[in-house]
C-alpha cells in the first residue's frame, strides 16, 4: 500500500465512520431517552445489564485479535501463527457458550444479591450476558480479520447494523406492554444478523491457513501477552465501573442514568475514533518505511481532534438543559452532572487517541499499559475513599471514573507525544 492507497483507505474509513456515527448518534440520541421515557430508567438499567460482560472482551481475547491485525502486516510468513489465533479464538468461544449453558441450569449468579431483579428473569440475563460474551469475543476476531485486509469500512456498517437493530427493536417494544424478557433476546439476534454480515465480505482467508506447530503458537503467545496487558486493562476500566454500581448501589435506576451516559459519550468518542481508527493496522504495517509521514498525520489528525471535541462539548452544553428536561421529569441533576462528568473524559482521553494508536502500531504496548494502569489505580483510589468515608453514590464514582480517564488523555497529549516523536 503505497502513500496515495492509504490516503485513500483513510478516506474510505472516514466516510463509512461518519455515516455510521450520524446514523448511531441520531437512532442513539432519539430512541435512547424516549425508550427510557416509555420504560423508565429503572428497566433500561436492567436490560443494559446484558452488555455488561461483553465489555470484558478484552480479557478473554487474550489480546488475539491485536495480534491477528500485527502479523497479517507479512500474511505470508506467518500463516501458520494466524491459523493458530483462530484456533484459540474459537476454543475460548466454545469454553465461554459452555460455562453460560452450565450457569443457567445451576443457577449461577454473577451479579450480586443487592440487584432488586426476580430470580428467574436474573437467571436470564446472567445467561444471556454470558452467551453475549462468547459471541462478541467470535465477532471480534471477525472484526479484526476485515480490519487487517483494510476492509474497516465494513466493520463500520458492521457497528451500525448491530447498535441500529437494538435501538430501533427496544424502541418499538417500548411501546408494548411486553415482559422485560422480549428486550433481553435482541442484543444477542443483533450480534449473530452481524456475524453473518462479516463473513459474507471477509475474503477468502479460510482456505489459505495451514496446520500450526508448537513454535507458531509460542509466537503467537509471545505477541499477543503485550497486547493482552493494555487490553484487559481497557477492557475491564469500564465494565468494572458499571459493576461496581450493581454490587456496591444495586439500584436499577442508577445503573440506567450510568448506562445512558456512557452511551451519549460514547457515541461522541465514536464520532471523532472515525479519524484514527484505521491508524493502528496502518501503523503496524509501515512505521518502519513511512514513519515521518506517519507521524505528521498523527499530528494533524490530534490538531482535527482538538477542535471537534471542543465543538462536541459545546454542542452538548448548548442543548443539555433542553434535552435532559424534555425527556427526563426526575433525577435531573444527576442525570445531568453524571453525563457531563463522563462526557469530559471521553472528549479528553479521544483527543490522545491517534498518538496511542501510534503507540500501539508500532510496538510500544509497555507505554500504553503503564498509562492505563496509573490511570486505573487513581480510579481505585478515590473509590476506596468514597466507599470509607461513606461518600460511595453514582455521582462520586462517576468523578472517579472520569477523572482516571483524563488523566490518561492528558498524559498522552503532554508527554506521550513527545516521547513517541523521539521514538519515531
Amino acid at each position: 500500500m503505497e502513500l496515495n492507497q492509504i490516503k485513500s483507505y483513510i478516506s474510505k474509513n472516514i466516510y463509512t465512520g461518519l455515516i455510521k456515527t450520524i446514523f448511531t448518534l441520531v437512532f442513539s440520541a432519539v430512541l435512547i431517552p424516549m425508550i427510557i421515557k416509555n420504560i423508565g430508567l429503572g428497566r433500561f438499567g436492567i436490560i443494559s445489564i446484558v452488555f455488561l460482560f461483553s465489555s470484558f472482551n478484552g480479557v478473554v481475547d487474550l489480546g488475539l485479535s491485536k495480534a491477528l491485525i500485527l502479523l497479517f502486516g507479512n500474511k505470508n510468513e506467518n500463516i501458520k501463527e494466524i491459523t493458530a489465533i483462530y484456533i484459540l479464538n474459537l476454543g475460548i468461544f466454545l469454553l465461554i457458550v459452555i460455562f453460560g449453558i452450565i450457569g443457567f441450569i445451576f443457577h449461577i449468579n454473577l451479579l450480586g444479591k443487592k440487584i432488586e431483579i426476580n430470580s428467574e428473569t436474573l437467571r436470564i440475563i446472567n445467561f444471556i450476558a454470558v452467551e453475549l460474551l462468547a459471541f462478541n469475543l467470535f465477532n471480534n476476531l471477525l472484526r479484526s480479520s476485515l480490519e487487517a485486509n483494510f476492509k474497516l469500512q465494513v466493520v463500520n456498517w458492521g457497528f451500525l447494523i448491530q447498535s441500529s437493530i437494538i435501538n430501533i427493536c427496544w424502541f418499538v417494544l417500548s411501546f408494548f406492554q411486553v415482559k422485560i424478557i422480549f428486550f433481553l433476546f435482541i442484543p444477542i439476534a443483533s450480534v449473530l444478523l452481524t456475524i453473518i454480515f462479516h463473513l459474507i465480505f471477509l475474503p477468502g482467508i479460510f482456505s489459505q491457513l495451514e496446520k500450526p506447530n508448537k513454535k507458531s503458537f509460542k509466537k503467537v503467545y509471545r505477541i499477543s501477552f503485550q497486547f493482552f496487558k493494555v487490553g484487559v486493562l481497557n477492557s475491564i476500566h469500564l465494565p468494572l465501573i458499571k459493576y461496581s454500581i450493581i454490587i456496591f448501589l444495586g439500584e436499577s435506576r442508577a445503573i440506567g442514568i450510568f448506562e445512558l451516559s456512557t452511551k451519549l459519550a460514547g457515541l461522541a468518542n465514536g464520532l471523532l475514533a472515525y479519524l484514527s481508527g484505521p491508524l493502528f493496522s496502518i501503523v503496524s504495517k509501515y512505521h518502519k518505511s513511512e514513519s515521518a509521514y506517519l507521524w505528521k498525520l498523527i499530528k494533524k489528525t490530534t490538531k482535527i481532534l482538538i477542535g471537534l471535541s471542543l465543538l462536541a462539548y459545546v454542542i452538548f452544553f448548548i442543548f443539555k438543559q433542553f434535552i435532559i428536561l424534555y425527556f427526563f421529569k426526575k433525577y435531573t441533576n444527576e442525570i445531568f452532572f453524571v453525563i457531563n462528568l463522563i462526557l469530559i473524559g471521553y472528549l479528553v482521553n479521544a483527543v490522545s487517541d491517534g498518538i496511542q494508536k501510534y503507540s500501539l502500531g508500532s510496538g510500544k504496548m509497555n507505554i500504553n499499559y503503564r498509562v492505563k494502569f496509573l490511570g486505573m489505580l487513581i480510579n481505585g483510589t478515590m473509590f476506596l475513599i468514597f466507599y470509607l468515608t461513606n461518600n460511595l453514590d453514582l455521582v462520586n464514582i462517576t468523578f472517579a471514573y472520569s477523572i482516571s480517564l483524563t488523566f490518561i488523555g492528558i498524559f498522552w497529549f503532554f508527554l506521550g507525544r513527545y516521547k513517541l516523536n523521539e521514538l519515531s
